[in-house]
């Protein structure tokens, strides 16, 4: 009878580790941007980022949740990288605004939006909006500039200090992403990527986890700690590009898309109805879940041909 007895207390105990494993994992604080966890209800900034030579390696650019590159003068590309789950201490060089990146800000509510500087027309309209929370170097603690790099090169942000001091961010919200980490069915195995720009491009090989970013045929690695920048998702979105010293890209409607996670990559196709709605990937008209970590959606222009290769 003791012996039943201590049977059954066993049996008890392991049910109530059971139901408490359970509800810790039913229990959801990830981030709509990365699916990490960490960011549900904190808020979410966006940093513009230098993307040159002279600019790399970054720093903190592989604790973003969700990193865009698109084109702007000269053929280059800029990235616009959104933090939310980790906000970390050092992140740069930081780098001007452009018009493109207010239509990406509406869809994630009240960000912030730490930069450089932007020319006259666009400064009035960042410092008069209420769609973000403006954090230029006039507005903002945190900013420094390291001896590491050369002026306009070297401009960086203690993201943590300046996000802990800034009042009024907004907490991050759904922008139209579903994450599952398990393998989707279907698509093609790819174990490389070439996305370009008239002078720049973003590439990347498949590791067995993620693919590791290189930027201008360079694999990047973090400034501070030498971490590799690894995506677990890249979304190749092509977008309607508007022709100009600085090209806008218009990320409100609908289009093609190239989708690649565990290996594969998936046609499919985006769609984002208005400025303040999210963005949703559909493949087979079914909205496709990404890998849970950090995604990469890089914006090419649609009428240009062969401006994406795979591997």
């Amino acid at each position: 009878m003791k012996k039943l007895r201590a049977i059954l207390a066993s049996l008890l105990s392991l049910l109530m580790v059971a139901s408490v494993g359970v509800s810790a994992a039913t229990a959801n604080d990830s981030s709509p941007l990365s699916g990490l966890p960490g960011g549900k209800g904190q808020p979410v900034v966006m940093v513009k980022i230098d993307n040159v030579g002279p600019a790399r390696p970054h720093t903190g650019l592989y604790k973003a949740d969700l990193v865009y590159v698109y084109q702007v003068e000269g053929g280059l590309s800029r990235i616009a990288a959104m933090y939310n789950s980790n906000f970390p201490r050092v992140v740069g060089p930081v780098r001007s605004a452009r018009l493109s990146d207010l239509d990406i800000l509406r869809q994630y509510g009240n960000p912030g939006l730490v930069f450089s500087g932007a020319n006259r027309v666009l400064i009035k309209r960042i410092n008069s909006a209420k769609s973000w929370v403006p954090m230029g170097p006039s507005q903002t603690r945190g900013m420094f500039r390291t001896r590491a790099k050369r002026v306009p090169h070297n401009l960086m942000i203690n993201l943590t200090q300046a996000v802990r001091k800034k009042q009024g961010i907004g907490k991050a919200q759904d922008i139209g992403l579903t994450f599952n980490s398990a393998n989707p069915a279907g698509g093609r195995s790819t174990s490389s990527f070439r996305a370009k720009w008239p002078a720049a491009s973003v590439s990347g090989t498949w590791t067995g986890s993620g693919y590791r970013i290189a930027l201008d045929g360079k694999p990047q690695s973090d400034g501070a700690n030498g971490t590799p920048l690894v995506a677990k998702t890249v979304v190749v979105q092509s977008i309607r590009q508007v022709p100009g010293k600085t090209p806008r890209v218009h990320t409100v409607g609908s289009g093609k898309a190239v989708i690649l996670r565990n290996g594969k990559r998936y046609q499919g196709t985006w769609q984002r109805s208005s400025r303040k709605g999210g963005t949703t990937y559909f493949v087979d008209g079914k909205p496709f879940s990404v890998d849970v970590g950090q995604v990469w959606v890089l914006l090419v222009d649609q009428k240009k041909k062969r401006a994406v290769t795979f591997g």
